[in-house]
């Protein structure tokens, strides 16, 4: 991660929780001028929160910083003062004779547990570059001349353009000489990796025909692309961001991949779940004929969770979000009783999650013309295997 820490910000005082945005509220009186002294040395600065309706005062002439609590509640002051919500918070510096207040930075980690603020320059939309790598194997070009042809890193570096990065994330697409897709840090610059192996093996596994589920080879290739993308990116955003994981990351990278695509509206969102399950889906296909399930005890102790635990949680996941759109999944046994009832509550932890930690880092304008924008075809072709 870059050092963005600017000699400027030294004098800065880093305002957190204005929620509301009521600065401008206060209901105590200010403190009466007096005269102007030479500023005090530096010291560290405190955190302090503000209460609901609660409000500070910065008088422009003595520069002291009164707290004030409103009567009753701000909402209708909000809107007749025409005050605007702040993103991620806000900072207020002095220069001079006068103060300033813009929106806060960019907050972002580093490797060594400190805070940086980053300036609007350096954390914006649309940083996310994408390469195709032509693989040596002729076995593969197909699957890379498709992907290209289909515009495939185009359409993610489109969708994923909302987020608000301090640096470059590049998604590469390449021969591994594995079946495999990662996130890593390449010469300290974010990378995630797409196998043409990978989505040779996808495009191998895709139903040749519309299942009797509504699963089209379409909604498989698409749905496991989108999912294997997003996936990584949630990886690439718990680093970028410093967002602190408890439990099994991958894990956490598996419902960040989920939530984006529950957002597409309903008959997206089904297409995308029913696609980026059908792997999954075969497997637990199998075992409801054979419910006796055999695993290598190594299997447990591998950083991903099984299969049928992953489809599981997503089937989880899109019924807690929508049980309209997904209740056939009870209906049907995907499934069970013993898990469906707790969806909603999950559902609803995901979201409270994803708004409290990933949302700050989204351009929730430019994602919204994202959400409206058609990009899933209704059809695309499938790379032919011989």
């Amino acid at each position: 991660m870059r050092n963005a820490r600017k000699c400027w910000l030294a004098s800065l005082v880093i305002i957190t929780g204005l929620a509301g945005a009521n600065a401008a509220l206060a209901q105590s009186p200010a403190a009466p001028a007096a005269p102007a002294t030479p500023p005090a040395p530096a010291t560290p600065a405190t955190a302090a929160a503000l209460g609901d309706n609660d409000s500070i005062l910065i008088d422009p002439t003595t520069f002291t910083i009164t707290r004030g609590k409103a009567r009753a509640d701000v909402s209708g002051l909000i809107q007749s003062l025409g005050a605007r919500e702040l993103g991620a918070g806000a900072i207020v510096f002095r220069s001079g004779p006068r103060l300033y207040i813009v929106d806060a930075p960019m907050l972002a980690g580093t490797s060594d547990g400190q805070n940086i603020y980053l300036t609007a320059e350096q954390s914006q939309p649309n940083r996310v570059r994408i390469e195709y790598l032509e693989p040596k194997s002729e076995q593969f070009k197909p699957t890379y001349e498709l992907l290209k042809r289909v515009r495939g890193l185009e359409t993610m570096q489109e969708i994923l353009a909302p987020l608000v990065l301090p640096e470059e994330l590049t998604i590469r697409a390449k021969e591994c000489g594995m079946v495999n897709a990662w996130y890593v840090r390449e010469d300290g610059k974010p990378v995630i990796t797409m196998c043409y192996d990978m989505l040779d093996e996808v495009s191998r596994s895709v139903p040749k025909d519309k299942t009797r589920g509504g699963i089209t080879p379409t909604d498989a290739a698409a749905g496991q692309f989108f999912f294997l993308i997003t996936h990584e990116t949630g990886h690439a955003v718990f680093d970028i961001f410093g967002i602190p994981v408890l439990g099994h990351e991958e894990d956490a990278a598996d419902n960040f991949a989920t939530y984006i695509m529950l957002q597409f509206g309903k008959e997206r969102a089904r297409r995308l779940i029913g696609g980026a399950a059908w792997a999954w889906h075969e497997y637990i296909s199998d075992y409801r004929a054979n419910r006796d399930v055999q695993f290598k005890l190594a299997g447990f102790a591998s950083n991903h969770g099984q299969p049928e635990e992953r489809f599981y949680n997503m089937m989880c996941m899109a019924y807690g979000a929508d049980q309209a759109t997904f209740g056939d999944l009870v209906q049907d046994g995907w499934l069970p009783p013993t898990r469906s009832p707790t969806c909603r509550e999950e559902f609803q932890k995901l979201t409270f999650a994803f708004h409290k930690l990933i949302s700050p880092h989204i351009d929730q304008a430019l994602a919204q013309r994202v959400l409206d924008t058609t990009w899933l075809p209704q059809s695309a072709p499938v790379v032919s295997q011989k």
